[in-house]
């Protein structure tokens, strides 16, 4: 066996052992339950899910997911996690498309996909063995990863690290395989999280520029017809992806500066962690946006990379390649503080990218990103001064683990899925209607509850939850939520809805009782089809047309 494939197979097998135990109980309970408290959690599972049911049944319908109708590419919604959707089929398939067990297999591949690219990224560098290592554990274990576990996009930050790693290995021999593998990484980072696309293409092109200009590049036709064939393959691949977000932006949707300002950082959040070593700090920040502290150590000797990069020329990485992920980290901590610091507020009306984005605070993983890279040459710079030393390592490695540990995980048990919607997925494919219609701003998010009951049948929904809401979803609102009124009763019907689900337990208990017996008086309105003391399932009856009057 080679050094590469031995170093690669354990890597490989301690990234995994370590998701295992940080990510605990996920393994454990697969597939009966997840991150389903919150209309975010619920929201995951239901777009993994469709991705992966899409993909494996019927490609061409994937971005028009079953929410929204009569709406087209109601996928686009919102960001589409393609990338997590691919990864989750093997999980969709193999447990008869379980929706838990699809995102939670995502959610366990994740945090080793991230610490085996940085730990390839820190290899590619120079770093050694255990410097790599300790990097891997920073970056793929972060607060930042612990604490977006109901948010599958943004576990994604595989994508970023190898974005540079593709970068480095470019740069150092500009062919045109390393080209299109280059393109091709930054075209599955765009696809798997939006953020993270753009986050990444903006540091691949300053990096092309900063060691073009260091490794005297800048008069090499084939570096520049390289990064012009990267560019091309991103452009190709992604813009049919891209196309149902144009026309959603057309539609009114986009992001303001007033947006963004919302989500931007102080700075606060750079020291905000749930891990269990640092939640001590928490009471003294106050209020944060997210969750961008990468740990005691990535601090310290990130940091002192800077200084001994200087002091240590020779012994230590090169001088451009340390200043480039110092780099890294100003422009990332500038961008997070959003348009009150001046360059988002550039970037938004530059680059058309931004007008998508609502939270310059993510840009905030960049750093920890730099961070794992800057330790890892600090510690290889140490490990030759060790002179073969291993307790010294060892309490590194300790303690960067005790910087991700967080605790057994919230892991709440699968809702049971009911009679009705169990009936739904052999009945004739129409347009369905659920109930309570929620129609209040804090309320809204509960339409979630009903995208994932509906991974049990997967028929077409008029409820939904996305990030864009059509304008024809609120002015329905009100008049649905007067259901059973006539008004709704004639919605339903223009909306050529067919089936339509009551979840009883979610009205008070003296309407309760009132919707039963209203229901029960609606014969040539709605038909009865399964009675349920949770949620019944009812059929529309449809108005018989006149006949026609016989010729004269």
């Amino acid at each position: 066996m080679s050094p590469t494939i031995r170093d690669t197979s354990v890597a490989v097998i301690l990234a995994c052992l370590l998701s295992i135990a940080l990510t605990w109980p996920f393994a454990a309970r697969l597939d009966s339950g997840g991150r389903v408290e919150t209309g975010d959690g619920r929201h995951g599972i239901w777009n993994v899910s469709w991705v992966a049911h899409a993909l494996t049944t019927a490609p061409s319908t994937l971005f028009d997911a079953n929410i929204f109708y009569p709406h087209d590419n109601s996928l686009a919604f919102s960001e589409a996690n393609l990338v997590a959707g691919v990864l989750a089929i093997p999980a969709w398939l193999l447990t008869g498309g379980n929706p838990y067990a699809a995102y939670n297999s995502v959610v366990l591949m994740a945090f080793p996909l991230a610490a085996l690219a940085m730990f390839g990224l820190a290899r590619t560098l120079g770093a050694s063995r255990f410097g790599s290592a300790v990097a891997a554990i920073i970056y793929g274990y972060s607060p930042f990863m612990f604490a977006h576990i109901a948010h599958i996009q943004l576990l994604m930050t595989f994508g970023p690290a190898l974005s540079l790693l593709m970068l480095h290995r470019f740069v150092a021999m500009p062919t045109t395989g390393r080209a299109l593998a280059l393109g091709a990484t930054l075209t599955v980072t765009g696809l798997a999280c939006g953020y993270f696309g753009i986050f990444s293409g903006m540091t691949v092109s300053g990096g092309l520029l900063w060691f073009a200009a260091f490794e005297g590049r800048w008069r090499q036709p084939r570096y520049w017809i390289g990064t012009a064939l990267a560019a091309a393959v991103v452009v190709l691949v992604i813009t049919p992806f891209f196309l149902p977000y144009l026309d959603i932006r057309q539609a009114g949707f986009g992001r303001t500066l007033d947006d963004a300002r919302l989500f931007s950082t102080t700075g606060r959040a750079y020291f905000a962690s749930a891990v269990l070593l640092h939640k001590w700090m928490l009471p003294l920040l106050g209020s944060w946006r997210e969750v961008l502290f990468p740990g005691f150590q990535a601090l310290v000797f990130g940091v002192a990379a800077l200084g001994l990069s200087v002091v240590h020329r020779r012994a230590f990485a090169p001088g451009p390649l340390t200043a480039f992920y110092a780099g890294v980290i100003v422009v990332s901590v500038w961008i997070s503080l959003g348009p009150d610091g001046g360059l988002y507020t550039v970037l938004y009306h530059t680059l058309p990218a931004f007008s998508f984005l609502r939270a310059p605070a993510r840009m905030g993983i960049m750093v920890t990103l730099a961070l794992a890279v800057l330790t890892s040459f600090t510690l290889t710079w140490m490990q030759t001064r060790w002179r073969g030393r291993w307790l010294p390592a060892l309490l590194v490695v300790c303690i960067a683990v005790a910087e991700s540990w967080v605790g057994p995980l919230l892991h709440t048990p699968a809702p049971p899925v009911h009679a009705a919607h169990q009936r739904l997925a052999v009945m004739p494919r129409a347009p369905v209607a659920i109930f309570p219609f929620f129609q209040g701003a804090r309320d809204r998010h509960r339409h979630t509850e009903y995208m994932l009951l509906s991974t049990s049948h997967w028929q077409p929904m008029i409820n939904g939850y996305s990030d864009f809401m059509p304008e024809d979803f609120f002015e329905a609102k009100p008049v649905l939520y007067s259901f059973p009124s006539g008004e709704a009763i004639d919605l339903l019907r223009q909306r050529q809805v067919r089936w339509v689900v009551v979840h009883f337990n979610k009205y008070p208990e003296d309407q309760r009782r009132l919707l039963r017996r209203t229901l029960r008086m609606m014969p040539t309105q709605l038909r009865l089809v399964i009675d349920d003391p949770t949620a019944s399932l009812y059929e529309v009856i449809l108005p018989m047309r006149p006949a026609a009057s016989p010729p004269l």
